[in-house]
């Protein structure tokens, strides 16, 4: 038996208007376990196409969780949206992803993260190659994000820096007569300069780098 192209057209309807219902049941899901989230973030691999999970963030940018491979989502309470999925556990984000793939395959349009939900990203993140879906644009931030706290932070730095001083130090004489050798003896005989160096003082520094930081307990 042939199908018809209305047919076919009737199929595809029928699936878009499906596949959109299943995104607001997602999304309902999302915002029940999570009532601050605003925005489910994704990136897709530019190799293959697919879909992953990043997180989900506020709708100021800030990050609630980052998801992992076997990290649990918190249990759904609500009888309704529990009875909506199944057989499928709405706490495994592997289940999450692969609803997602589905989603994307039948042709549901996942939007870029928008620039109001920039505002507490990493700055250093390429936030262009961002994907979301919608879980509550109007979501609340959650209290007390925006207050200040005290951290102990252990940090790695390293600085050139250029530091100039005046010293008056001992050389050989024959040294003190060759301004050309005085550089080299200088250069292998720190001990001569070095404390009369002042840290605080007289330093111009040329480039800073963070290495590392880690924060660690009071």
């Amino acid at each position: 038996m042939h199908t018809t192209l209305q047919d076919c057209q009737d199929a595809l309807e029928a699936a878009r208007a499906q596949a959109q219902g299943l995104t607001h049941t997602l999304a309902a899901t999302l915002a029940h376990m999570y009532p601050h989230a605003a925005y489910l973030v994704l990136r897709r691999d530019p190799r293959s196409g697919e879909l992953h999970l990043d997180s989900l963030r506020t709708a100021g940018g800030g990050t609630l969780c980052s998801f992992g491979e076997r990290d649990l989502l918190p249990e759904l309470t609500d009888p309704v949206l529990r009875t909506a999925w199944g057989q499928t556990d709405p706490r495994d984000p592997q289940a999450l992803l692969q609803l997602l793939r589905d989603l994307d395959r039948l042709g549901t349009p996942f939007g870029r993260l928008p620039e109001s939900a920039q505002e507490q990203a990493d700055p250093y993140e390429d936030t262009a190659s961002l994907l979301c879906l919608v879980v509550n644009a109007e979501a609340p931030e959650p209290e007390g994000h925006d207050r200040e706290v005290t951290a102990r932070l252990a940090l790695t730095v390293t600085e050139e820096v250029t530091y100039e001083f005046t010293a008056e130090v001992e050389l050989p004489a024959y040294i003190a007569n060759n301004p050309n050798a005085l550089r080299d003896y200088l250069t292998d005989n720190e001990d001569v300069w070095l404390d009369h160096l002042d840290p605080l003082s007289g330093v111009t520094i040329n480039e800073r780098s963070l290495d590392d930081v880690e924060l660690t307990l009071a």
